[in-house]
């Protein structure tokens, strides 16, 4: 696998006959052999997860296939699916879990492959907010990773995001002890890369150096 982190929690995974793009909102989309299937997944609607521009790709792409949360309005032509549902398309399987903030997370089977990407599901905790919104994340969090235990996962695409301060890592080390995941990306650092590097380095992460891949900017390229 081909795996190129274009921005934020953009990133495209191009397989020997699959392309699948997740979550782009802005920066460079990479080329690839327009022989092969492209699938374009969407989160949810956050400015930061899903762009409209998306919808050019078919006047590039022929064999194109659009898989967008329900709370994305424009989905004309689309595979709309809710939290928890389980679809075939085109000849890949996807799986749905419920993101406690907006949208869903997708599991993806294809090529042999399972790809998990998170969207905006994740142990959010913001230092200062009331101590019952910090409990409703951590619960609808952890509930939703139980739908993920006793999975192999060979692909992840988790949150590591700076705003929360001291707990930023609550989320990634959860995943990461609740899955059997091989390779881990982490995202939705607002261009703080530096943060995945004090992550890997330090007590908090340094444990998973072997898994966790430390990005560094836009458009970088890693072969899985």
């Amino acid at each position: 696998m081909k795996v190129t982190f274009i921005e934020h929690s953009g990133f495209m995974v191009e397989m020997e006959q699959n392309v699948l793009l997740f979550d782009y909102y802005q920066g460079e989309i990479p080329s690839f052999d327009g022989s092969k299937t492209l699938y374009v997944f969407a989160s949810h609607s956050h400015a930061d997860h899903y762009d409209p521009a998306i919808w050019k790709l078919k006047e590039q792409y022929r064999d194109i296939h659009y898989i967008l949360s329900d709370d994305i309005k424009d989905n004309e032509g689309a595979v709309v699916m809710k939290a928890h549902e389980k679809k075939e398309v085109a000849g890949i399987e996807i799986e749905t879990l419920r993101s406690n903030d907006m949208g869903v997370a997708f599991l993806v089977k294809v090529e042999g492959k399972t790809i998990y990407h998170a969207g905006d599901l994740n142990w959010w905790h913001w230092n200062g907010e009331p101590e019952e919104d910090n409990e409703y994340y951590k619960k609808t969090f952890q509930n939703e990773m139980k739908y993920l235990e006793g999975k192999k996962i060979d692909l992840a695409f988790m949150l590591l995001d700076p705003r929360q301060e001291d707990k930023y890592c609550w989320g990634m080390n959860y995943f990461l002890e609740h899955t059997d995941s091989k390779v881990v990306f982490p995202m939705h650092c607002f261009e703080h890369y530096k943060i995945n590097h004090h992550y890997l380095n330090c007590e908090d992460g340094r444990r998973w150096k072997d898994i966790v891949r430390d990005i560094t900017g836009a458009g970088q390229v890693f072969e899985i």
